[in-house]
């Protein structure tokens, strides 16, 4: 696995450090399929990659099937009420197991919709071989005449996993480093959070977003836009307020806090949140916002009344698929009128998602100009460099490997 042509460790090292020092990484990065081919192997698949919430599976047999850097995979409570991560790949002839076959004229060569729900087994819908819950093939039609075929050799691959406040993550790498000592410093600041106990809302996928999944990474954790592109309906939060915490050598996570003009502010209209505030947070958890990466793509936000995260998965040089959801306490979910609040939240939300969405397409496309730049950065947006060091990092030693 080596860089492609045109880019050099050499030039993508100009990338990393502080924002004192650190300039953009080359512009190439964000749009050259050679070079997206050696980030997918250089990136997802040596780190841990959010699939889901562990509150999404919560009994035996509940399961969901994401992808995940092209690689389709199921998330599954097994047998032993464990969660389990397995490809989702039969091991027949390829057919993905949870794929839908009923489909309209329409959508007919459009890839197969992956779904969730609850199962005591998975059956192929091409052949009908049929694997339990931890991914062993329990049935395989008219297989007997097959010398040396033996159901008890083939077995979905399994992917390590961790949950981290209720978050599972799994690795392509089996002998990767633990995802949780490296997330020790984003543990302390969410202490009071009680993150692993909050229920996800079902999240929202947008396929295909029309620009390279570093762009909606940035985009997302630098607060010096806040003030420019949000003025106004970002007030309560001003740029002035951002601070980032320095990461340590090994450090997995990146972030930073907004400070807000008051206690208890929200991203709507009324600049005030909508639900009750998260028990066991302080007055001082009250007057800010959290902006969090786990690299390479769980970003999440937390704010006094609650929370939201997003998944960033790649899906060609310059496409992504976004996922979004909130995460609530209990308390908050069993209000009467919490759907219709959830809904104003959602709405409140579109406004900044109005001025992003077209903002990051532009800056897409001036990163294929000819003319586009390596700048520098302000203070209010150092995480980018924080983050330009831990890719370049990966970049380096898997260009080292050849």
């Amino acid at each position: 696995m080596v860089l492609p042509p045109g880019i050099t460790v050499g030039s993508l090292r100009q990338s990393s450090g502080s924002f004192t020092e650190a300039v953009g990484l080359p512009p190439a990065v964000y749009s050259d399929p050679e070079f997206h081919r050696f980030e997918m192997d250089a990136v997802f698949g040596a780190d841990w990659l959010c699939v889901g919430r562990q509150e999404q599976i919560p009994g035996v047999g509940d399961y969901l099937s994401v992808t995940r850097a092209g690689e389709p995979l199921i998330v599954v409570r097994s047998k032993d009420e464990s969660i389990r991560v397995m490809s989702a790949v039969c091991q027949h002839r390829a057919m993905c197991i949870t794929a839908s076959v009923d489909r309209t004229d329409d959508d007919m060569l459009a890839p197969p919709d992956l779904e969730s729900g609850t199962t005591r087994q998975f059956r192929c819908p091409y052949h009908y071989w049929v694997y339990d819950l931890d991914g062993q093939l329990v049935g395989a039609p008219e297989m007997s005449q097959t010398p040396g075929f033996d159901m008890a050799d083939v077995q979905l691959p399994n992917l390590p996993v961790e949950v981290w406040n209720g978050f599972v993550f799994t690795n392509f790498d089996p002998d990767a480093e633990p995802l949780a000592p490296r997330l020790a410093k984003l543990d302390a600041v969410l202490a009071n959070y009680a993150v692993e106990s909050l229920v996800t809302v079902d999240p929202v996928t947008i396929p295909d977003v029309p620009f390279n999944w570093k762009i909606m990474i940035e985009n997302f954790m630098e607060m010096y836009h806040n003030s420019r592109l949000h003025r106004g309906i970002h007030d309560f939060a001003p740029s002035s307020g951002a601070w980032y915490s320095d990461p340590d050598p090994g450090d997995v996570a990146m972030f930073g806090f907004n400070e807000t003009i008051e206690p208890d502010s929200g991203f709507n209209p009324t600049f005030k949140a909508l639900f009750p505030p998260l028990p066991g947070t302080t007055i001082e958890e009250r007057q800010r916002v959290v902006f969090a990466l786990v690299a390479p793509s769980l970003l999440m936000g937390f704010q006094s009344d609650s929370a939201f995260w997003f998944y960033v998965d790649p899906t060609g040089p310059t496409t992504h698929a976004l996922s979004m959801a909130y995460i609530f306490p209990t308390s908050t979910v069993d209000l009467p009128d919490f759907g219709e609040t959830l809904e104003e939240a959602i709405a409140g939300v579109s406004n900044f998602n109005r001025q992003d969405m077209p903002t990051n397409v532009s800056v897409q496309l001036g990163m294929q100009s000819r003319f586009a730049p390596r700048g520098r950065y302000a203070w209010q947006e150092g995480v980018l460099a924080q983050f330009n060091t831990w890719l370049v990092s990966r970049y380096e030693a898997a260009d080292a490997q050849q």
